[in-house]
């Protein structure tokens, strides 16, 4: 699972997300990674939340896409997407949502979309402004990266107050994305305080170290 926060305006887009990635048996631990995968070729970016694998293979398929732009692209994301639902076995209970938000040529400002296996990934426009995921009501930026953190802690918070079997397990370090006048920038810009105690869990499940 993953949390994530962006705001995406016609001049700019700001995504963070965690790093951690959890097995989808157990729930334990696995490795950190990154969560959302720049598209420099189509001026935009592609990220996810829920299944990890599959927003790795779309990224590996968008490569191989003859697409101009956010609009071309869009004709063919979700035939595609619904491939990838079935083969992943996507249901109810085990969900993904996939967005990709890029510099529309012909609009002259960052457009989004967002496909969503409980839509049968159907085209949903994205309006402009914040969103959390998890949500935070009244969630506010004012100023980047510094509320962005506090933002995501907050996730965090309330996320390990959950019952075991609902948490999106929200860890690792936060990596931000920014996008304005056709520049990509990427950085990490905090790392959550058990970063060493997961570390060290993961490489105890090492086969190697068992």
């Amino acid at each position: 699972m993953t949390a994530v926060i962006f705001n995406i305006s016609p001049e700019q887009v700001i995504i963070a997300t965690d790093t951690l990635a959890m097995t989808g048996d157990t729930r334990t631990p696995y490795f950190f990674t990154t969560k959302f995968y720049p598209l420099p070729h189509l001026n935009g970016v592609m990220f996810a939340t829920g299944i990890g694998d599959l927003a790795t293979k779309w990224f590996v398929s968008l490569e191989r896409f003859l697409a101009r732009d956010i609009h071309h692209l869009d004709q063919y994301v979700t035939s595609s997407l619904q491939k990838l639902g079935h083969e992943f076995m996507l249901s109810e209970n085990r969900t993904t949502t996939v967005y990709h938000v890029e510099f529309s040529e012909m609009e002259s400002q960052y457009v989004g979309f967002a496909y969503r296996s409980t839509n049968s990934f159907k085209s949903e426009r994205l309006a402009y402004g914040l969103r959390t995921k998890p949500g935070i009501p009244k969630a506010d930026i004012k100023s980047y990266p510094d509320d962005f953190i506090l933002l995501m802690e907050q996730q965090r918070a309330e996320d390990n107050r959950l019952p075991f079997g609902e948490r999106a397990f929200i860890g690792g370090e936060i990596q931000m994305l920014i996008m304005q006048e056709k520049n990509m920038i990427i950085r990490t810009v905090h790392r959550f305080s058990d970063y060493e105690t997961l570390y060290n869990q993961m490489c105890d499940e090492l086969p190697a170290n068992k």
